[in-house]
């Protein structure tokens, strides 16, 4: 009784603890590919957004990352990009050549995306030099005031109250049922002691 009693504890503990990651496969994506021109892709639910991002030859493109779990950005056969990873940060690659570039975040499985630049033909993904086809921007060159481009949020604390209501009264719950159980072989005993 009590081994189960700590077991529901435990399960509460761990099913009902905020902040888990929701999405399945070890914080793959889990959602629809996305496929869109522009200039960044935000990293936000354990998704790139878009999945497949467009752009022309020589254009920058900036990685946001808004989750508050690390994240990296690692292209093919790791010739950009970096294993180490990021949060509530950018970094940004400039693509100098047309091609496709496939890239995946080493911390979570699932988590996939692609840059077509240009008409998406040529790319040189099997080799990297310091000068190209993929290589890294500081922010400073982008002439950039806020080095950041993440977007101030509103605290996601307040959000997970339920969460940690939940989890607080699983623990007492489990708790209270180990107080019950010890009690029962307490008095079981001492009824045995009596005969």
């Amino acid at each position: 009784m009590a081994s189960a009693a700590v077991a529901v504890v435990l399960l509460g503990a761990l099913v009902l603890l905020p902040g888990a990651a929701s999405a399945s496969g070890g914080g793959g994506c889990g959602q629809p590919v996305t496929d869109a021109q522009g200039s960044g892709v935000d990293i936000e639910d354990y998704c790139f957004s878009p999945t497949i991002l467009r752009v022309a030859v020589g254009d920058a493109v900036t990685f946001t990352n808004v989750d508050p779990v690390p994240h990296s950005v690692l292209g093919a056969n790791a010739t950009w990009g970096d294993y180490a990873g990021f949060k509530k940060r950018s970094v940004t690659y400039r693509f100098s050549e047309p091609g496709v570039y496939p890239y995946l975040c080493t911390y979570h499985v699932g988590m996939v995306g692609a840059v077509v630049v240009g008409n998406g033909v040529g790319g040189a993904i099997d080799s990297s030099t310091a000068d190209g086809p993929v290589t890294k921007v500081d922010a400073s060159d982008l002439a950039l005031e806020n080095t950041s481009a993440v977007v101030d949020r509103p605290s996601e604390a307040n959000g997970d109250w339920p969460g940690v209501v939940a989890a607080a009264f699983a623990i007492a719950v489990g708790a209270s049922a180990l107080i019950v159980a010890r009690r029962r072989r307490s008095a079981a005993a001492r009824s045995v002691e009596g005969r």
